[in-house]
């Protein structure tokens, strides 16, 4: 028999269906209460899809997979285990390897490698899609383990580029693995839920006559009112008459109830007692193994021969609980599960499951499938299962799933681990999994491992990766209190980790003022050899912020930067803060990129956002401001769903700087706005003071001296209380002075200005001194001279933001001179740096100046290379470069479609229709002055 009323659900589908094939991808939902026939209605449009050339991957979530890591994707993908592998899972869709089969990934952090296999599975659904058109098809995805959920939900953002369909059944009303995720999916259906509704009674009757040919005219309405409609229960109704041998007669019609859940648990067990002996037993160990067990499994499970094991089986089939699909067996209807589950008592579906944990780990299976059984025992103390659940969770890790390791450790604390040192483990490996995940529960969790270590090496190996997860994810503070701690009791340290865990004490406590004179004061120890690369790092950091020459900054630093000793953490994030602000651009530029040539190609996100994000700092001091907009907008869009404040002030700085310049007041205001930094910031922090200098830049371009001169000196007494007395780091008094201006008081943007040049000439940097002239310059007298000094510092110089300002600075002050065909030079030169760089404040400014002077300068362009957007020219370089259009999008993590609509626009902005004139555009416009 056919699905029963279901003609205009099955339409829904298929004219979505239709759209997916077309090219237009989009996530279809099937909403509905158990029993409703989600799943049949999942299995029609699959087999119609089939029929119409389509390619169909299935995967259904259950209740005890609902923790196995990327469970769901791994399902998806296992048909293409064969024959297609090796052609799908290439360039950025290899990265899917590390979900799918944690023995083919190299340990990294816990956060990318979560991110690593997303994006790797994201670009295996894209190729998988090319040819043919695809639907993947995901069953009860309410239970579908959150690493999975995550997956999804990033790819049905993208669906619409892609001809797939991702065809989903919720289950309303039942709790799922994570509601954040599955909510964040489901919103991005296009459509409304299909949700097929009850059975009308005339179904009802057709259904009932069919099983039931007997059956009185009263019959067939009492069950559509006993089942509402429900066409499993409907079946489970009818199933149970049968089995109980009862008439089908308006009599028996008066007698029926309601028939729901618990109903159907009581039909089960009835059942189940009319079945030959070991039938029970062999249907409560599928419910305990779950979806696809193995039918020997189930036997030995069960304790039955194969010659039993296969005649109950049939037995089972016949009996409307067991179902099979070639060597697939499982139970008919989680419902059918749900009551054989209820019918164990707690005690004893513990010991079902440890038995079958036993049996699959005598099977050497997969530790995560071992793992999964063992989080439903009850702890007994037991060494094994603890040793089991930390290489499950390992594994996870390694997998990409921290949520999944985060649940296997902590069934293993409660297990509990057999000592106190292996407590101190376990502890400390479930604390890294949830920084990885940046849950606020990481430090108390360290704080007690570090306690409960039992040597000193313990100790202080936990507080040192402690130390640097919690750093990595904002936590300065308690990273530094972990270093305290794992520094008592000294001895018996290796003196290789006493000197790292000094160094990260150190450079966490730099970042936030409380904490800060007690990083000087141990620097003043000797503590560590000068040959250390970490400690090469904080003593350059020191140096910085007490405002010694450059030069010796630099040569402090340098030893440490070719070590590779410092990747990964927050000490390597300082050596290149130290860089930039020490003016060594090109450095710091370089260091920047090799982090993320290396990250990309693996899908290392938190390490690719990290150079990205360094880079773009560098790249406007440089006057790159087009490349720096699109780097940190790259890491802005990454942390934005997934970090706390702290963390998103350092990214949002490079972004609102370079919006900023590139004249995007409003999009600036909106991201402080976004995250939370428009109004008070958290006191005391490094990343206060550089965002409430950005704040106020972007105040004074917005013609509001009054605010940006109040978020400047709240940076500078900030920076007092670092004690920073580096003009490049602390940079405030060039624009505080540029407000007072505004605000009429000149002599105290004179005293601002004289003290940033003081600073300047300890450090020795052209660039610092530069600013310090330009801030001279809007006090007289002398403005002339000052800027032209300004100039002369900065010519050739590689930092091109602040030429291009004095540049444009100078012109206006000749052309109020009465110097107007003086000025002109200057304020040409400073649109050509402006244009060619991106720097459309400077650019707007320096036009009105020119037209002022009585020059006509060209306009704001409209085509070639200056008019292209911060996307479209990294778009159109890395398609000169000889990037494909699939290369470039698996490059910047954007979709194919987003390129070819951004080459669309480079190719009407440069006026070309070719790849090749497109190399030459571009090299034309990077030569011109």
């Amino acid at each position: 028999m056919g699905l029963l009323q279901r003609d205009a659900e099955l339409a829904s589908l298929w004219r979505q269906l239709t759209e997916v094939r077309s090219g237009a991808g989009r996530l279809i939902v099937v909403d509905g209460p158990a029993g409703i026939g989600k799943s049949s209605l999942l299995a029609a449009t699959a087999a119609a899809a089939a029929r119409a050339g389509m390619r169909t991957l299935r995967a259904a979530g259950s209740p005890l997979e609902q923790d196995a890591g990327w469970g769901v994707a791994r399902q998806v993908f296992a048909a293409l285990r064969g024959a297609e592998w090796d052609r799908l899972a290439v360039g950025a869709a290899a990265l899917a390897r590390r979900a799918l089969d944690a023995d083919e990934a190299e340990p990294v952090r816990g956060g990318d490698a979560m991110h690593a296999a997303t994006h790797g599975l994201t670009w295996l659904a894209a190729g998988v899609a090319e040819q043919p058109p695809t639907l993947m098809v995901v069953d009860d995805v309410h239970w579908a383990d959150p690493p999975s959920l995550r997956w999804l939900a990033g790819l049905g953002r993208q669906l619409a580029d892609l001809p797939l369909a991702v065809l989903c059944a919720v289950r309303s009303g039942e709790p799922p693995s994570d509601a954040d995720l599955l909510d964040e999916l489901l919103a991005t259906a296009p459509e409304p839920p299909v949700r097929p509704g009850p059975l009308g009674s005339d179904a009802v009757a057709t259904v009932v006559s069919a099983r039931l040919p007997a059956a009185e005219p009263a019959f067939a309405t009492a069950c559509h009112a006993a089942t509402a409609g429900n066409p499993f229960l409907l079946g489970a109704l009818i199933n149970h008459i049968v089995a109980e041998r009862v008439e089908p007669t308006d009599a028996v019609a008066a007698t029926l109830r309601t028939f729901g859940p618990e109903q159907v648990a009581r039909s089960v067990g009835r059942l189940l007692a009319r079945l030959p002996a070991g039938a029970a037993a062999l249907a409560r160990a599928f419910a305990v193994l779950g979806r696809d067990a193995p039918l020997r499994h189930a036997g030995e499970l069960a304790e039955l021969s194969a010659d039993e094991v296969i005649g109950l089986a049939d037995r089972l089939c016949a009996a409307g609980l067991l179902d099979r699909d070639g060597d697939r067996w499982f139970l008919v209807h989680p419902l059918v599960a749900a009551a054989l589950h209820a019918q164990l008592p707690a005690g004893e579906l513990s010991r079902w499951h440890a038995r079958t944990a036993r049996l699959l780990h005598a099977e050497r299976a997969d530790p995560e499938t071992v793992a999964l059984h063992l989080l439903h025992t009850q702890p007994v103390r037991d060494a094994a299962t603890v040793d089991t659940l930390r290489e499950a969770a390992a594994r996870a890790a390694v997998r990409g799933a921290p949520q999944s390791a985060v649940v296997f450790l902590q069934r293993a604390l409660a297990e509990p681990p057999p000592t106190r040192a292996d407590e101190a483990e376990v502890r400390s490996e479930l604390a890294l999994s949830l920084a990885a995940q940046v849950r606020p529960d990481a430090p108390a969790l360290l704080a007690t491992a570090v306690e409960l270590a039992t040597t000193a090496e313990q100790r202080s190996r936990i507080a040192l990766s402690g130390a640097r997860a919690l750093g990595l994810v904002g936590r300065f503070v308690e990273a530094a209190q972990l270093c305290r701690v794992g520094l008592d009791r000294a001895a018996g340290i290796a003196p290789d980790r006493r000197v790292q865990l000094e160094a990260e004490l150190i450079a966490n406590s730099w970042l936030d003022a409380s904490t800060v004179d007690a990083a000087r004061q141990r620097l003043r120890q000797p503590a560590a050899p000068h040959d250390d690369p970490a400690w090469q790092v904080v003593t350059a950091c020191a140096s910085l912020f007490d405002g010694v020459p450059a030069t010796e900054t630099l040569a402090r630093l340098a030893p440490a930067l070719d070590s590779g000793a410092i990747d990964g953490t927050v000490v390597g994030t300082l050596a290149k803060f130290v860089l930039i602000d020490s003016g060594d651009l090109d450095t710091a530029r370089a260091q920047c990129t090799a982090l993320i040539e290396v990250a990309r190609p693996q899908g290392w996100l938190v390490a690719l956002t990290h150079g990205s994000f360094l880079r773009a700092l560098a790249d406007i001091r440089a006057g790159r401001i087009r490349d720096a907009e699109a780097d940190a907008r790259f890491a802005y869009e990454f942390k934005l769903p997934i970090s706390p404040l702290p963390i998103l002030m350092w990214t949002a700085l490079p972004f609102v700087e370079a919006l900023t310049q590139l004249d995007e007041l409003d999009e600036a205001q909106r991201v402080l706005r976004t995250i939370g930094a428009d109004g008070d910031l958290p006191p005391g922090l490094l990343a206060t003071a550089h965002l409430l200098e950005a704040r106020g830049r972007l105040s004074l371009a917005r013609h509001q001296p009054g605010a940006a001169h109040a978020d400047l000196c709240a940076a500078g007494d900030l920076w007092r209380a670092f004690g920073a007395a580096h003009p490049g780091l602390a940079a405030w008094r060039v624009d505080a002075a540029e407000a007072l201006v505004a605000l009429g008081d000149r002599a105290a943007a004179r005293r601002l200005a004289q003290e940033h040049l003081e600073l300047a000439d300890r450090v020795r940097l052209p660039g610092a001194r530069a600013d310090g002239l330009r801030a001279l310059a809007r006090t007289p007298p002398a403005p002339v001279e000052h800027l032209q000094q300004a100039a002369a510092l900065l010519d050739g110089s590689t930092e091109r933001l602040e030429h291009t300002r004095v540049l444009v600075d100078l012109g206006a002050a000749l052309r109020r001179g009465n110097q107007r065909v003086a000025a002109r030079a200057p304020l040409r030169q400073a649109l050509a740096l402006a244009d060619r760089g991106g720097m459309r404040l400077l650019a707007r400014r320096a036009r009105h100046e020119l037209t002022a002077a009585g020059a006509r300068p060209r306009r704001a362009a409209v085509t070639g290379s200056a008019a292209l957007t911060s996307a479209e020219h990294r778009v159109a370089t890395l398609a000169a470069q000889g990037c494909s259009n699939p290369e470039i999008a698996q490059r910047l993590y954007v979709t194919r479609r987003t390129v070819e609509t951004h080459l669309t626009h480079v190719y009407a902005k440069l006026g070309v229709t070719t790849r090749a004139d497109l190399t030459a555009s571009l090299a034309t416009d990077d030569r011109r002055p």
